[in-house]
């Protein structure tokens, strides 16, 4: 403010004493030009006094105090009658004698005075000079009143600024502390929390950004835990299955070996299903890990379709089912052949399994200009319209009874989901309890 304050001062000073000079000049051209055509007469006393009158009258209106000299700097017309027939020799008088117009201010003790000469200029000849001298005082007076107003204004300018940043503070300094708050209790582990800010402000969107990271945290925390309990669930079923089995044997010393065969072919098929489970976990893993590599080849779709069929049609044909393939055309994309066909195995695999016997399951083979669409329709039992948004996520099961009796993981169709996004592919569903289901797979063709 100090700065601002000196550089708006020493203009304003400037300014009015350039404007002061300018104007006192202006004085002095217009009395050089009146008096112009008498000083060659000024000793007759008619225009002595003419002259004389001139310069009193004009001195008076003006506050300044006026001289007429001759070119050798003798004052001919004092207006205070104080100088005549005296020297006076300053810059201002020798300037003007010379012909130039010049004006200065100078300092007295506290007063401040201002000088102005002027040559008397008659038929081209210099004939003279005026010389004006007139306080200036009121200059700086004005400067010094309008500077103290404009403090006052700076200053409470600064007040009100200090206040509004203050409160701007506040406004702006709680928010971020609900929100430090907030984010040290989710490093306690409690990722419901959210943070209560409004408005539509920068503030106002980042609590709106940390209230949806929150939700999302909490989201993936509980389907961590669900995946941990499940995942538990699902090892340790096999695991009680071969104890139970394991502890009959080991309960009588001897068993009939039609039985014993048959609990060892149980614990058989149990260490398969933990295998079976474990082997998905690790692809999941590697999946979302990024380990998972496409290795692309050109492939027929058509062919690849007609395979996977080949390979369900025996279990089909033992619940006499009609598993069929609609492809108009023949259709060739980039795909990993061999993950491409464990994702078509879980789908198709699938509506064989939950579609009742004497059922039909039928894919159709399609396409549009940029992508393929591969349908698997069937008439099987359906999925409850609540289950369909969660089908996808890992071990979720629509009736654990039939998953259990099917032999399923639960981890087949987030497998799939897995290897159709790595295709940069989508899958949905849509079903109808009792009617059927339809899964669709859609595939970029580049």
């Amino acid at each position: 403010m100090l700065l601002t304050t000196f550089f708006v001062k020493d203009s304003l000073v400037k300014s009015n004493v350039s404007e002061a000079q300018s104007n006192l000049l202006n004085y002095n051209s217009i009395i050089a030009n009146q008096v112009a055509p008498f000083i060659s007469n000024i000793d007759n006393e008619y225009t002595f006094k003419y002259v004389d009158d001139i310069i009193k009258q004009n001195s008076l209106e003006y506050g300044a105090r006026t001289l007429v000299l001759t070119t050798g700097n003798q004052v001919i017309v004092d207006s205070y009658d104080l100088l005549r027939a005296t020297s006076i020799d300053n810059r201002e008088t020798d300037a003007a004698s010379t012909g130039n117009d010049i004006s200065n201010i100078y300092v007295y003790g506290d007063e401040y005075l201002l000088y102005a000469a002027v040559p008397i200029i008659d038929r081209d000849d210099i004939v003279g000079v005026i010389f004006t001298s007139m306080e200036a005082n009121y200059i700086f007076d004005d400067i010094n009143a309008f500077m103290d107003k404009l403090f006052i204004i700076f200053s409470m300018a600064i007040l009100v600024s200090i206040f509004i940043s203050m409160l701007f503070a506040d406004i702006i300094s709680k928010p971020i502390e609900r929100l430090t708050v907030s984010v040290k209790t989710i490093t306690q582990g409690k990722y419901d929390t959210k943070v209560e800010i409004h408005g539509n402000d920068e503030i106002g969107e980042l609590g709106k950004a940390f209230n949806i990271m929150t939700t999302k945290l909490y989201q993936v925390e509980e389907r961590r835990k669900k995946f941990v309990s499940n995942v538990s669930h699902e090892l340790r079923t096999p695991m009680t299955s071969m104890k139970i089995v394991s502890d009959t044997l080991l309960s009588a010393p001897n068993w009939d070996e039609g039985i014993y065969r048959e609990f060892m072919v149980d614990i058989n098929s149990e260490i398969d299903r933990l295998n079976k489970i474990i082997d998905s976990l690790l692809y999941l893993v590697r999946v979302e890990k990024d380990e998972l590599e496409l290795d692309l080849s050109m492939t027929y779709v058509n062919y690849l379709l007609e395979w996977v069929i080949k390979t369900l049609n025996p279990i089909a044909l033992k619940k006499d089912i009609q598993l069929t393939l609609t492809a108009n055309n023949k259709i060739q994309i980039q795909l990993d052949q061999e993950k491409m066909q464990q994702c078509l195995l879980n789908i198709i695999g699938n509506s064989v399994k939950y579609t009742p016997d004497e059922g039909k399951v039928w894919v159709e083979l399609e396409e549009n200009r940029d992508h393929i669409i591969i349908k698997v329709n069937d008439t099987g039992i359906g999925i409850p319209e609540k289950d369909l948004p969660f089908i996808f996520d890992r071990f979720y099961r629509v009736d654990e009874a039939r998953a259990r009796k099917t032999g399923g993981t639960g981890l087949g169709l987030s497998i799939a989901q897995q290897i159709i996004q790595l295709h940069q592919g989508t899958i949905s569903v849509t079903s109808e309890l009792g009617v059927g289901t339809q899964v669709a797979i859609t595939l970029p063709k580049k």
